[in-house]
């Protein structure tokens, strides 16, 4: 039985679901891979309704003895105050937890305690890898939250929320396409899911006998950023679901997408799954129902090197290339294994699909470290990199408080900025950059101002705007949400702004994480980081709110008009800088598992945008109602020498950048002289596998950009942008 989503009402259509369940079925029943009857294989499309989608499972259950495959692909959500990651159904509506299904209610239906002996679950889906036993519920999303967390330090809520759901009673083995905080990828133009195209080939295609010659390097260990391109060598006749698995994971790395995971417990991920179509000629057809009835291709099988990590009794989660206990290729079986490969012929097949929208990282060439590289150049026509500096990492200010969690910048001078830690309880570091954008930064910090939060409560600054005269700041914190002033003679808070109720009654815990004012203090812009539920998403891109205010710096601010955003696919706001004329640079960001970070700055125009206070849903917005927006730089494109890495990045340079600051005054020499400094800090969210990093750009202002498209349609709009300055 196979079950799949393509078609929506109120979510966008997948139309490489409707490929994968056809494909599947055709490669399950073909008697040269998976040789099951066809009666056995059976395609629900589209089921209405909770029962439509899950009493096919429990039918599948009870005709089972030996083995059941559930494959889910389609739209993937978590949900914090429930039960975590959630599947849809054509009806699903955003910010309708009740419309979707609970994962644990499809883990349900599969049954414990009557056969089949194997059960197993294969999700291509956004944040599938939530269910991967280990995996923190205190780092994932709010309710009906259709981004991921993106960082495993960014939301402390629901520290015990998916207690019992991590386990895999009743499951065999679980395989998922993604990590537990990343979307998946449905890339236009291709037939199929990424994740379900590769795991199609690998099965159409096979995986050839590895060349005599010397023996593979050995893996990498997890979090080395060493590339991983060797699959490991195949059985000669048939494939495993670890060997398929090592195959589709290495091909999606190729490609800088979403890393699939797994899980598995009593071996069952050791044991002949499919036939490789690369060991030998197809059988011909008055052989090929002997081969489904033995399991065997027509001649032994050969055993292969003994696996070098746990005991297949042992239940494992494995998600790095190359991880202990992989088996190479099959041991004999036992027995009753080899009476399960002759029963799994018979045994009913149950897919049960749900697919996918975007990618969290943008596609890129997998850097490797140099030697003579350049630490600094031109990353696009308008930006250059100056360079960078690690000076803040692991530092203490005065050997006692650590200088880490920074999330927002200000500038205070040419060479001076105010740095915003997200931590509890909260505070500003006074660094001096070391530079004003004509050399490399070698920051360092010079003084330590702790802010005071009035009316207790959880506090969690994001986003910071220093104010006119230098006396005051004012700090976005998405705890409440809220935006609150702090004096900084003694860290002590003079008053809120006042927040429009829907950012507040349909927002998410990843709200408001960007703030910034206008050159004279007249305007202040609040940036949401995930789209508030009404909202969600169009074709893998957050449609976002941006709140405008209108007041005097150290005064009062009321809400005044709120903008439509468009992100590009996968990412999240993480910081923005007003640059006068409603016109802002945006920083976008994320983390892939496996992959890193991305880090791009847009410029957007907010002066021809529709105000859209007053609108429930952004979905049904047409494209000239969005900001214009276009892109001054991705950061993967700038130099990286000299740059260290932590973890696997696309480029070592790359960090958890969160904090963006733009120079008041033009640089005055140098290659780059007469335009801007424009300043980054990154968040280490107190991770050793993260780095606190400054960057020093200069950006070229008073240009025009192509507009990069900001429609729910998301297609490419041509057009002039304003400028970035």
């Amino acid at each position: 039985m196979i079950i799949g989503v393509d078609r929506y009402a109120n979510l966008p259509p997948l139309p490489g679901v409707r490929n994968n369940l056809k494909a599947l079925k055709a490669a399950l029943t073909d008697r040269t891979i998976g040789g099951m009857p066809r009666r056995n294989c059976r395609i629900v499309s589209n089921p209405r309704t909770i029962t439509g989608a899950l009493k096919p499972i429990e039918e599948a259950v009870r005709a089972a003895r030996d083995t059941l495959i559930v494959y889910y692909a389609g739209h993937g959500f978590l949900d914090s105050r429930q039960e975590g990651l959630y599947l849809t159904l054509p009806g699903t509506e955003p910010g309708k937890v009740h419309s979707g299904i609970p994962y644990t209610w499809l883990r349900s239906a599969l049954g414990t305690r009557t056969p089949p002996k194997r059960r197993i679950i294969i999700l291509d889906c956004c944040y599938s890898g939530s269910v991967i036993k280990g995996m923190s519920a205190g780092t994932m999303g709010g309710t009906m939250s259709t981004v991921a967390a993106t960082q495993q330090a960014s939301s402390r809520l629901g520290e015990a929320l998916f207690e019992g759901m991590d386990s895999l009673e009743g499951v065999s083995y679980l395989l998922t396409s993604t990590p537990w905080n990343v979307e998946a990828l449905a890339p236009e133009g291709e037939e199929h899911t990424a994740f379900t195209g590769e795991f199609l080939r690998v099965l159409r295609e096979g995986i050839p006998a590895p060349s005599p010659g010397p023996p593979p390097a050995p893996a990498p260990a997890p979090g080395s950023t060493a590339t991983a391109t060797a699959a490991a060598p195949p059985p000669h006749d048939h494939l495993s679901l670890e060997v398929i698995y090592r195959e589709v994971r290495r091909a999606l790395r190729e490609k800088n997408r979403p890393l699939p995971q797994q899980q598995a417990q009593n071996g069952i991920e050791k044991l002949p799954f499919v036939r490789n179509r690369a060991a030998r000629p197809a059988p011909p057809a008055d052989q090929a129902g002997q081969s489904d009835e033995t399991g065997r291709s027509g001649r032994p099988g050969q055993p292969g090197p003994a696996s070098s990590g746990a005991s297949a009794a042992g239940t494992r989660a494995d998600g790095a290339p190359g991880a202990p206990g992989t088996a190479l290729s099959p041991a004999p079986l036992a027995p009753e294994a080899g009476r399960a490969r002759k029963v799994r012929r018979r045994a009913l097949i149950s897919v049960l699909c749900v697919a996918v929208v975007a990618v969290a990282v943008p596609a890129a060439v997998w850097w490797q470290s140099r030697d003579g590289e350049p630490s600094s150049g031109a990353c696009s026509a308008d930006v250059a990199l100056i360079g960078h500096s690690d000076a803040l990492n692991g530092v203490e200010y005065e050997g006692a408080v650590a200088v880490d969690g920074l999330s927002g910048l200000a500038m205070s001078g040419p060479s001076r900025a105010w740095a915003l830690a997200d931590n509890a309880p909260g505070r500003l570091f006074d660094l001096d950059l070391g530079t004003s954008g004509v050399a490399p930064p070698a920051a360092r910090a010079v003084h330590l101002r702790t802010l005071r939060p009035a009316g207790g409560g959880r506090f969690d600054g994001e986003g910071l705007v220093l104010e006119k005269g230098g006396r005051t700041v004012l700090v976005a914190s998405e705890a409440g949400p809220s935006i609150r002033r702090f004096r900084l003679s003694d860290g002590a808070e003079t008053g809120r702004v006042e927040l429009p109720r829907n950012l507040v009654a349909w927002a998410g815990p990843e709200n408001l994480e960007a703030l910034g004012a206008s050159p004279d203090g007249r305007y202040l812009y609040a940036g949401m980081e995930a789209p508030l539920f009404h909202d969600g998403k169009a074709r893998g891109r957050s449609l976002l709110r941006i709140q405008r205010f209108k007041g005097t710096p150290g005064g009062a601010y009321v809400p005044d008009k709120q903008f439509a955003y468009q992100s590009a696919a996968g990412l999240r706001v993480s910081e923005l800088v007003a640059t006068g004329g409603d016109r802002l640079l945006v920083l976008e960001t994320n983390h892939a598992e496996g992959q890193g970070n991305a880090v791009r700055v847009f410029g957007a125009d907010l002066s021809r945008a529709k105000d859209v206070s007053r609108v429930a849903s952004l979905q049904s917005e047409p494209v000239d109602a969005f900001a214009r927006k276009w892109e001054p730089v991705d950061l993967v494109t700038c130099p990286r020498g000299g740059a260290a890495a932590a973890q696997p990045q696309s480029n070592p340079l790359l960090e958890n950048a969160e904090g963006m600051a733009l120079g008041t005054v033009p640089l005055a020499s140098g290659p780059y002289k007469g335009r801007l400094p424009l300043f980054i800090v990154s968040d280490n969210n107190n991770s050793p596998h993260q780095i606190t990093r400054v960057y020093a750009l200069a950006i070229r202002t008073g240009r025009t950009g192509t507009d990069t498209g900001a429609g729910t349609g998301g297609g490419t709009q041509a057009g002039a942008g304003t400028g970035v300055g």
